[in-house]
């Protein structure tokens, strides 16, 4: 269910867009998409690519599956090392390599670390990024920034964000979002 904060003034999502992002969390294609839930693979393609509040909807509900993977992964951690200290310990050479580079192998895997970031899961968020990129690229062109291509590894210019934030309102009304 999509969760907003003034649900009177808010665009919320279509039961075909809900339905949509199901099928898209099964990794069906936009075409296997469209045709489940009675739309056309364009108009997939459009919500999927276009359309924020379903971007952020998809976003927060495959970041939810990546928790919920990663739970159950450390749930199944001491199940699995078990069985992996009983090769290592069997006195069979290749089963105690095998477990032995499976330990080496996993130490990076079992460990806390971040889930991989699947984008903005707010709808203010997607906007916002577009709305960054683009000014990135108008001030570029303007020649006031970096190259609007090259990796800023030191974070939003604050020329980028001013200008992406004075946009944001107007941004988030045309989207039906305010």
């Amino acid at each position: 269910m999509v969760e907003t904060t003034k649900p009177d003034k808010i665009r919320q999502l279509s039961q075909e867009q809900m339905n949509s992002i199901e099928h898209l969390l099964q990794g069906r294609s936009d075409r296997a998409v469209a045709e489940a839930v009675g739309v056309t693979r364009q108009t997939s393609w459009e919500w999927r690519n276009h359309d924020p509040l379903f971007i952020a909807e998809l976003n927060r509900q495959r970041s939810e599956l990546w928790r919920e993977a990663h739970q159950r992964l450390k749930s199944l951690a001491n199940r699995a090392l078990d069985v992996v200290e009983v090769q290592l310990d069997s006195g069979d050479p290749k089963a105690s390599l095998a477990a032995a580079r499976y330990i080496l192998q996993g130490t990076r895997l079992l460990g806390d670390t971040d889930l991989p970031r699947s984008g903005p899961t707010t709808p203010e968020d997607v906007i916002l990024e577009r709305l960054r990129s683009e000014a990135r690229m108008e001030l570029y062109a303007e020649g006031k920034g970096r190259d609007p291509f090259k990796v800023d590894l030191f974070g939003i210019d604050d020329e980028v964000e001013d200008l992406a934030n004075s946009r944001l309102k107007k941004a988030m009304a045309e989207a039906g979002l305010s």
